[in-house]
């Protein structure tokens, strides 16, 4: 069977692209092209004229436009490196058939541990135990009543708005606690699911008035995007925390940062963001109770391996002629 070519767009240096991928890509099936950091859409829509797959991540800041998607004349399958697919145009793809596949489920671990780290560090107030005990003052007395009153987690609510793979290992993590877990879903999870792992189905109104703990967990869409804005905060239980590592589009980080300043939240840990990586007009910036990482939440040693191995599976599936797996359009 003929060779067939890949192009890679990732933004990720070849090094470290080579460093994840070394020894996974069998060179009597596949050849790899790269395009490189900002390889411009006309670049692009050159280097996929005669792809068989393309390779995208949601950290290439030239998105997998339509124009793209039509210039590759022979594409059997776009595949995301991760659980992002929000760069690709999934109704061009569709039109011309292509499936968009991502590697669904291998952030799930680190992203929750993320979450409930950040739970619990916002909400036992470490923050400002930890930096007022720095510069030498002893705030054993302001942490003994509110705002700072630590709160004891397994006593609290977690909400989790999407339960795919990330949102149903917070649950899994946070049941160790014997925290109340309420979540919302497009579809409601088979009652076996609910019941293995503590979950309560509500609406999104109700999630949002209950919970001391929010986890945003859904994938972007036209649907999602701008989920939680001015409203929705105003809605949520006063003096809860927001924890995002889905995307930066579905919360109003204006919106938030208010209720934070305003004492409406008690914190936030946001991972991910509208502009990023430009944080220069982030409004969240400065707030000091408030977690600030740089889209991180899913990195892991483990998940650098299991990456080439999910996107190979795929890749493989394709040139022996099977359906791709975890298609998202």
């Amino acid at each position: 069977m003929a060779i067939m070519k890949i192009v890679d767009i990732d933004s990720g240096s070849d090094e470290f692209f080579f460093k994840v991928y070394g020894g996974h890509i069998d060179d009597s099936r596949f050849s790899l092209l790269r395009a490189g950091p900002g390889a411009s859409e006309e670049e692009v829509c050159r280097l996929v004229e005669d792809a068989d797959i393309l390779l995208t991540d949601s950290r290439h800041f030239t998105p997998v436009t339509r124009k793209i998607i039509e210039s590759g004349k022979n594409l059997k399958l776009i595949q995301c490196h991760t659980i992002g697919f929000d760069d690709v145009d999934l109704e061009a793809a569709r039109e011309r058939g292509i499936p968009v596949a991502n590697s669904a489920g291998i952030t799930a671990k680190p992203m929750a541990e993320y979450t409930i780290m950040a739970a619990l560090y916002l909400t036992k107030s470490l923050e400002y135990a930890n930096s007022e005990t720095h510069e030498g003052s002893w705030v054993q007395e302001q942490l003994t009543v509110p705002p700072y009153l630590p709160l004891e987690f397994g006593s609290l609510t977690l909400g989790i708005i999407g339960c795919g793979s990330v949102g149903r290992e917070v649950a899994r993590y946070a049941g160790v606690f014997g925290v109340r877990v309420l979540y919302h879903n497009r579809n409601k999870l088979p009652d076996e699911v609910e019941e293995a792992l503590g979950l309560e189905y509500a609406t999104f109104e109700e999630v949002l008035g209950s919970s001391d703990v929010l986890s945003v967990n859904v994938p972007l869409t036209d649907e999602t995007r701008g989920m939680i804005g001015v409203d929705e905060i105003s809605k949520m239980k006063k003096g809860a925390v927001l924890i995002n590592t889905a995307r930066g589009s579905i919360v109003d980080e204006r919106a938030l940062a208010d209720a934070l300043r305003s004492g409406h939240l008690r914190g936030a840990a946001v991972d991910v963001f509208e502009n990023e990586p430009d944080l220069s007009g982030c409004p969240l910036r400065g707030i000091k109770n408030v977690i600030l990482t740089p889209h991180s939440s899913a990195l892991s040693a483990e998940v650098m391996k299991r990456v080439p191995v999910k996107v190979m599976e795929n890749l493989n599936r394709v040139y022996e002629g099977k359906p791709p797996l975890r298609v998202v359009n």
